[in-house]
């Protein structure tokens, strides 16, 4: 899952911005020229897709300039909303949704496929997009066959630690390349004040998923995809043994870390956590030396998305100042190290428009890869397998080499139903403050499991790695 959220009382006010826009296409006696696009990115993310979607007005143009009269010059118009799913269902029951929705949780692409509220992209994709199509099949109502419903425009790696090489030498020689050799150089001390762990819990108005990421993580490297999939559809059991150790497995991490490291993250956000990987010993904001803030830390478990905020604490230079390596699998599975948690950002189709196809097409396609790469300075990546000497950044390079030759699974929160996922997120919150009551969680969490309709898992599988050359 990623950091996501926004004021809930604004979201009637965007519904009628969106709404209002798409009546006046439908009134228009011109032919539909205009393409209403919703999605989840809100400032500095806004305006580099924004200026994805200028690329594609201008191929729209250059198209209409060739072929007159029947190729429509289209035009977009992006609307940005932390909680998707709120405002686009306000949209969807007033019979007014947009053309397009990126939607930042998988599970929602399937419940919209089982209203039969989305169309299928089979007839508006070329084949050049299948590394990216979510293909999905409804699972109420009238069955239907398994086709191309959704297309991953954004994937973000997951299953990684990141840290300061110059800090290298505080836990370790090395990365770890095994699990007990990283519990091993958590517990390691130097004689410092230092925090093993820059853990951030606190994600307003949503907090608690970092800790989601982690319980998945450990469940994915340490008993294998099969087993993964097996809970992410709904099949396997909260009080297993698999899950309950994945969550111990944690606690005892955080046991082996700095005191207090469990209870501080519930008041720690990803800008600070960056900021206690990176930031010099005493902060040039005038931050007492001692506190929260000001103490260093040297390993923090998070998305690539955290690239955008420790750039902020580093200075350009040819060596990276921030590096990261896989979540490594115990000694005796080495092979589940090959196995990458990612999470994805999809394009839907709603409306059944031929300027929203063109729009789907286009955002399947490399130039709009490559457009998104060009404006969000090379902090976008994609499940494409792009040359990586389009990454002139070492780390983003890494980034990118990773998605190509790891096995990629979905992140579980991902692709739980919303309200499996919240109570997940909420269940991680009370752990962290109480360690023993993990049994009465775990029961309250598989007893929800119970509750959940069938269609409303989903059954998508991992991802093994891209081919060279394909």
């Amino acid at each position: 899952m990623r950091e996501y959220g926004w004021p809930a009382r604004a979201a009637v006010v965007l519904v009628t911005v969106l709404l209002a826009g798409v009546a006046l296409n439908g009134c228009s006696a011109e032919p539909v020229s205009e393409v209403t696009i919703f999605g989840p990115w809100t400032d500095e993310e806004q305006a580099e897709f924004e200026a994805v979607l200028k690329k594609f007005e201008e191929y729209s143009e250059e198209a209409s300039e060739k072929d007159p009269g029947k190729t429509p010059r289209v035009k977009t118009r992006y609307e940005g909303h932390r909680d998707v799913s709120q405002v686009l269902q306000v949209a969807i029951e007033r019979g007014r949704p947009p053309d397009v929705v990126v939607l930042p949780r998988l599970n929602d692409l399937q419940q919209y496929v089982n209203a039969g509220r989305l169309v299928p992209l089979t007839n508006v994709l070329g084949a050049d997009a299948a590394p990216q199509l979510i293909k999905l099949a409804p699972k109420s109502g009238s069955d239907g066959p398994t086709v191309a419903y959704g297309v991953a425009m954004a994937t973000h790696l997951k299953s990684v630690v990141w840290y300061d090489p110059a800090q290298l030498a505080t836990f370790g020689p090395q990365p770890p390349r095994t699990w007990p050799e990283l519990v091993a150089q958590t517990k390691r001390r130097a004689g410092d004040q230092q925090v093993r762990w820059c853990l951030a819990m606190s994600s307003q108005p949503v907090s608690g998923w970092p800790g989601t990421d982690w319980i998945e993580d450990i469940l994915l490297h340490h008993f294998g995809q099969d087993t993964y999939q097996s809970w992410t559809s709904g099949k396997l059991a909260w009080t297993s043994d698999e899950v309950k150790s994945s969550w111990t497995t944690w606690g005892e991490l955080l046991d082996a870390s700095s005191p207090g490291t469990d209870l501080a993250s519930l008041y720690t956000t990803l800008k600070m956590a960056a900021k206690g990987l990176l930031a010099d010993e005493t902060p040039a904001d005038g931050t007492p030396p001692g506190s929260t803030a000001a103490r260093r830390c040297h390993l923090d478990h998070q998305g690539s998305f955290a690239i955008r905020e420790y750039r902020k604490h580093v200075a350009t230079s040819p060596s990276p100042a921030f590096s990261f390596f896989p979540t490594p699998a115990p000694a005796d599975k080495l092979a589940n190290s090959s196995l990458q948690e990612v999470s994805d950002d999809v394009a839907a189709m709603f409306r059944d428009t031929g300027p929203a196809g063109q729009l789907m097409k286009y955002l399947a396609g490399e130039a709009a890869q490559k457009a998104r790469r060009d404006t969000a300075a090379e902090v976008a990546f994609s499940r494409r397998t792009t040359p990586l000497e389009e990454y002139k950044d070492p780390v983003t390079r890494a980034v990118a080499q990773r998605l190509r030759t790891a096995t990629l699974c979905w992140d579980g929160s991902d692709l739980l139903p919303a309200v499996m996922a919240t109570a997940f997120e909420r269940a991680v919150m009370v752990y962290l403050k109480d360690r023993s009551r993990l049994d009465s969680l775990l029961a309250e969490l598989d007893a929800l499991r119970a509750k959940v309709p069938e269609s409303d898992w989903m059954d998508l599988s991992c991802v093994p790695a891209a081919k060279e050359g394909t």
